[in-house]
């Protein structure tokens, strides 16, 4: 598909920068895919060989690494056709899924690992271990696995009302409680340890992100409310308020979750923890880092128009070091701010090439990011999007970035600017 961009629309869509009055034809790739598929991270585990994975809705989708089109694969598991995924993670070698299943006023959420792949049919693990609605109550369920060959947790959140009325938004959440299962489990451990910022008393709080720097220190965001200035707590591994009892900064502040990023490039082997703020703070929405999970800094140039959900280091990538530079992207979401819709605009660039995070910025301005081409970036569906998650699977050089509604892309990150493409 031809894309016609006009210079004054590029302006006002994108920020991308002053241009002449003039019109640039680019070529963007449609893709295989749905039109309007909304997608997961894309998955690799080595215990399902050379395919990748990710899920959407009521299907996982499957493809060969060495190329060819993606195949919906379907839900049946532990014997029975499930309605959807509730939430993914991949460890090194499973894809751990929370199931769901709608029969009637009965809703169920059960655990599986798919562990092996040939081709043609998955077979997967049961934890034996399932959540059902009850009278007046039901859960849902959130994964997370920080570090492939770290521990998953889940996040339990606890509902009142049924499921799928009235009385269960919102209002209808009471508080969550979070498990802890080893890498390499093969049934349900229900034990936990007190909670008192997740279970309700101090506000009915849910786990936003898991962070885990491969060195003991393990930190987990929670927060009240999905856009919220304040509400936010700082967790350690138990789900215990960490530090200034669990603030951030100084403050409660509300994220949509953290990240350990490694900062991969032969300058530095330095890492940091890296969040988000869920809304305006001071007129600009904080993304806020940490080496040590005390300490935290402010990032300058984050802008009020965008929301950071997700993050993926580059630092170390061909495509991720233009400009003598070394990248960072912040994927963005979507919310609503009052009574004014936001979109999500793909991704920005953080550089992170100094080793002192006082020098540490955030790009939002098109005109002058570096990792890839920028007119074929502007005009794609990827530049207005919310991003989901962001992955480079199996250590290579291709990255993937899944999104709301606008299908996957997919970069190069070996090449100098390269284009995106649509899976």
């Amino acid at each position: 598909m031809s894309v016609l961009l006009i210079s004054l629309s590029l302006i006002r869509c994108t920020g991308a920068g002053i241009y002449s009055t003039i019109a640039i034809s680019t070529k963007i790739d449609e893709g295989t895919l749905p039109k309007g598929l909304s997608a997961g991270p894309v998955f690799h585990v080595s215990g399902a060989g050379e395919y990748l994975f990710f899920v959407s809705g009521p299907n996982i989708w499957v493809k060969p690494m060495s190329g060819g089109e993606w195949t919906a694969m379907g839900l049946n598991a532990g014997g029975m056709e499930w309605d959807g995924v509730q939430s993914a993670v991949a460890t090194e070698n499973r894809i751990i899924l929370a199931l769901y299943l709608v029969s009637g006023n009965t809703f169920k959420v059960g655990l599986f690992a798919l562990t092996s792949f040939d081709g043609s049919r998955a077979v997967y693990d049961d934890f034996d271990k399932s959540w059902i609605s009850k009278s007046k109550s039901f859960q849902t369920v959130r994964l997370f696995c920080p570090r492939p060959a770290g521990d998953i947790y889940v996040n339990v959140l606890n509902h009142s009302g049924s499921y799928g009325s009235l009385d269960s938004d919102g209002s209808g959440f009471s508080g969550s409680r979070l498990y802890r299962l080893a890498n390499n489990s093969t049934a349900w451990r229900d034990t936990t340890v007190n909670q008192p910022e997740l279970d309700g008393t101090k506000g009915a709080r849910y786990v936003s992100g898991v962070a885990d720097n491969g060195a003991g220190t393990i930190l987990i965001t929670a927060t009240a409310r999905a856009s919220s200035a304040d509400g936010g707590y700082l967790l350690d591994e138990n789900g215990v308020a960490r530090g200034d009892d669990g603030k951030i900064d100084g403050s409660y502040i509300s994220t949509t979750g953290i990240t350990w990023i490694r900062r991969g490039w032969e300058k530095s082997n330095k890492g940091v923890f890296i969040t988000a703020a869920t809304s305006l703070v001071s007129g600009v929405h904080p993304i806020l880092v940490s080496e040590d999970g005390t300490t935290w800094h402010r990032l300058s140039g984050a802008t009020g128009g965008y929301q950071t959900t997700n993050f993926i280091d580059v630092s170390n990538k061909k495509a991720g070091m233009s400009d003598s530079k070394h990248l960072i992207l912040a994927g963005t979401s979507s919310y609503i701010d009052g009574n004014r819709y936001r979109r999500g605009v793909g991704y920005n660039e953080i550089d992170v090439t100094s080793d002192d995070l006082t020098e540490w910025a955030v790009n939002s301005n098109r005109s002058s990011y570096s990792l890839a081409n920028l007119v074929n970036f502007s005009v794609s569906k990827l530049s207005e999007s919310t991003v989901v998650g962001m992955s480079i699977p199996k250590q290579g050089n291709a990255l993937y970035v899944s999104t709301r509604n606008n299908g996957i892309w997919r970069i190069d990150l070996s090449e100098d600017r390269p284009f995106w493409t649509r899976e």
